[in-house]
C-alpha cells in the first residue's frame, strides 16, 4: 500500500503573488490615512487648547521657589490653589514675594514639573 500525501501549494508559499500584492495596497492605503490624520489631529488640539484660554482671574499670592526638576517658581495663591506661570519675569523671581496678578488659564498644557494649574500672567504687581 502506497501512501501519497500533496502538500498544498499554500504551504511553500502562504502568500502568492496576486495577494503579496493586494496585502500591500490595503497596508500602504493604511498608512495613507494614519498620514493625513496625524496632522488634522494635532491642528484640532492646537486649536482646542487655544479656545480654551479664555479663562481669566485676578489671583493674589506668594512667590515660590522649588528646587526639584531643575528648579522651578510657582505661586501659592490666597485661595488654596496652586499656580504655574508659564512666563514669570526676572525680577518677580523672588521666593516669598507677595504678589497680586492677572492671568489667563492655560488648558491642555502639559507641565515637566506636574505643579500647580498653569497660567499666563498678563499682569503683575508686587504687593506689601
Amino acid at each position: 500500500m502506497i501512501f501519497s500525501y500533496e502538500v498544498p501549494l499554500c504551504f511553500y508559499f502562504p502568500f502568492p503573488e496576486e495577494n503579496k500584492r493586494g496585502t500591500m495596497k490595503k497596508i500602504l492605503g493604511v498608512i495613507i490615512i494614519f498620514a493625513f490624520m496625524l496632522p488634522m489631529s494635532a491642528l484640532a488640539q492646537e486649536q482646542n487648547s487655544e479656545a480654551s484660554t479664555t479663562d481669566t482671574r485676578v489671583i493674589t499670592g506668594t512667590v515660590c521657589h522649588f528646587s526639584q526638576e531643575g528648579g522651578f517658581y510657582g505661586i501659592e495663591g490666597d485661595d488654596g490653589q496652586q499656580y504655574k506661570p508659564l512666563n514669570l519675569s526676572e525680577g518677580f523671581q523672588r521666593d516669598g514675594m507677595k504678589v497680586k496678578l492677572m492671568a489667563r488659564l492655560v488648558r491642555g498644557k502639559l507641565l515637566t514639573h506636574g505643579w500647580g494649574i498653569p497660567i499666563e500672567i498678563l499682569d503683575i504687581e508686587k504687593q506689601r
